[in-house]
């Protein structure tokens, strides 16, 4: 169980914060850093998702295990209590960590890559369209899909100059607050 215990934790620990430094430090200052910036994050790029995805499983297989022996075989009774209730909300938000995580970053990275394929087919710069659909997917990429943050909403973001917040009540309304 102290086996378990630790894996548990330093994976967690390590997932959580590799993601947290990637999407507060790394990808703003590798966006910042212009074609330097776009070359680290494509060299990063194949070897982060396989390594989340290890620390999340060491995260979640141990953790799971340790709840059904803590549980005594996921027993009524002490899941319904208050250390059993703890517990699971801690599993109910890593798992919806993992799903958003999937859910946002998967598809998103199959779009970066063939963006990043057509830019490397028209000799290694690109177009404006080409260079404003990388940004946004980047950014999207970043903010977890749906929740938008600073980053998305500069005054530089290439959508800005598409009408996007008119069309939109929900983005004119998050461009007002920020």
């Amino acid at each position: 169980m102290v086996w378990l215990r630790l894996v548990h934790i330093v994976a967690g620990v390590v997932w959580v914060g590799s993601a947290v430094f990637a999407a507060l430090i790394l990808f703003p200052a590798a966006r910042a850093a212009g074609a330097d910036g776009r070359r680290l994050l494509d060299r990063l790029g194949p070897r982060m998702g396989p390594v989340m995805g290890i620390l999340m499983l060491l995260t979640v297989i141990p953790g799971f295990i340790m709840y059904g022996r803590l549980s005594g075989g996921f027993n009524r009774a002490w899941v319904t209590h208050q250390p059993g209730l703890a517990l699971a909300v801690g599993a109910v938000v890593t798992l919806l960590a993992v799903v958003v995580g999937i859910a946002s970053n998967a598809p998103a990275a199959a779009k970066i890559a063939r963006v990043r394929k057509a830019i490397e087919t028209q000799g290694g710069t690109p177009t404006p369209a080409l260079g404003a659909e990388l940004a946004a997917l980047q950014c999207a990429s970043s903010a977890g899909g749906r929740w938008p943050r600073r980053c998305c909403w500069s005054p530089r973001a290439p959508w800005r100059s598409r009408g996007i917040y008119e069309r939109s009540p929900v983005l004119s309304q998050s461009r007002m607050r920020d």
